[in-house]
């Protein structure tokens, strides 16, 4: 993968995650109604529209998709380029209204992850990194510690 679709891909994220950030300012922390999954995960409405949003904003012909609120479609395994996403990590966190929770987004490619990005609403907090970019921390470059 060149740096130029490595740029694409990071402004596909950049983009999705802000989408999924506006599905998530329209609920309420701590005052959302949750379902349980078999295993007693809970699973909210947010979960799923943000689930929608960013299938929506990130899939493209050709690519497969691993989300943790989506059915799994085996033919992803014949995909060279497979996002993965988890549309709302801390959903516990999230119905009990403590700021913990974030969107998580990565692509993979050929089994190795090339680019992703987190974003924590409530803290206002964005990350977002490639293999050849590094990282950002709300649009400033950054190094983990």
């Amino acid at each position: 993968m060149t740096k130029q679709s490595h740029a694409e891909i990071l402004e596909r994220i950049h983009s999705a995650l802000e989408a999924a950030r506006s599905v998530l300012n329209r609920f309420t922390p701590g005052a959302i109604e949750a379902e349980y999954k078999v295993g007693h995960d809970p699973v909210t409405e947010a979960d799923r529209q943000v689930d929608a949003v960013l299938r929506n904003e990130l899939l493209r012909e050709g690519e497969g998709w691993l989300s943790e609120e989506s059915v799994d479609d085996p033919s992803r395994l014949e995909k060279s380029r497979v996002w993965v996403v988890d549309p709302l990590d801390g959903t516990r966190e999230f119905v009990a209204g403590i700021p913990e929770f974030c969107v998580s987004v990565a692509m993979v490619e050929d089994g190795r992850p090339i680019a992703g990005g987190i974003c924590n609403p409530a803290t206002n907090e964005l990350f977002l990194g490639s293999l050849d970019s590094g990282i950002t921390y709300n649009g400033k470059p950054a190094k983990p510690s």
